[in-house]
C-alpha cells in the first residue's frame, strides 16, 4: 500500500510539473497537456481506475495552487486529464465499433462542455468566416474528429509500449 501511495505521489508530481511548464512556456501547450495525461494513464494501468481518478483530482487541485492559473489548467481538467480513465473503462471488453463511438462521445461531450463554458471567448476569437459559414464550421469539426483519432492512436501506442516494456508491477 505504501508503494502504491509513493508511486501515485511521483506520478502526481510529474503531471503537476508538466502543467507548470505549460503555464510558463509560450509554445507546445498541447504536447504538455498530452504528456501530463500520461501519468494518469500509468496510474490506471498499474493500480486501477480508483488510483487514476485520485491522481486526476489531486493533479487538478495542485496545478491550480502551484500555477495560480486556472485557465491554463482547463484543457487538462476538461479532456486530457480524464480521458485516460475514460479510455481504460471504454476499452474493457467492448467491440471496436462501440469503443470508437464511446470515445467520440467522450471527446465531443468534453468539447461541448468546453465550448459552453468559454463560448464568449471562442466566438470573439474565431474569424467571421467560421461563425457565418456553416460549411467551414462543419469542416473544422470534422478535422477535430480526425485529430482526435490521431491523438487516440498515438496515446494507445504509448500505453502499449508502457505496458509491454516499462510497467513497474506488470500486474495487469
Amino acid at each position: 500500500m505504501s508503494r502504491k501511495i509513493a508511486f501515485i505521489g511521483i506520478f502526481t508530481g510529474a503531471a503537476v510539473v508538466l502543467l507548470y511548464m505549460d503555464s510558463i512556456m509560450p509554445t507546445g501547450k498541447l504536447t504538455l497537456y498530452f504528456l501530463a495525461s500520461l501519468p494518469v494513464a500509468f496510474a490506471v494501468i498499474e493500480f486501477g481506475t480508483g488510483a487514476g481518478i485520485a491522481l486526476y483530482f489531486t493533479t487538478c487541485v495542485l496545478s491550480v495552487l502551484v500555477t495560480g492559473n486556472i485557465f491554463g489548467i482547463v484543457p487538462f481538467m476538461l479532456f486530457f486529464g480524464h480521458y485516460p480513465i475514460s479510455k481504460y473503462i471504454i476499452e474493457r471488453g467492448r467491440q471496436a465499433a462501440a469503443e470508437i463511438l464511446l470515445k467520440l462521445a467522450v471527446f465531443n461531450i468534453s468539447g461541448l462542455l468546453w465550448y459552453l463554458l468559454f463560448k464568449s471567448l471562442f466566438i470573439a476569437a474565431l474569424p467571421p468566416q467560421f461563425t457565418k459559414n456553416s460549411v467551414l464550421l462543419v469542416g473544422f469539426i470534422a478535422a477535430l474528429q480526425l485529430v482526435f483519432f490521431i491523438y487516440d492512436y498515438a496515446f494507445s501506442r504509448l500505453l502499449f509500449y508502457y505496458k509491454s516494456r516499462l510497467s513497474i508491477f506488470k500486474s495487469r
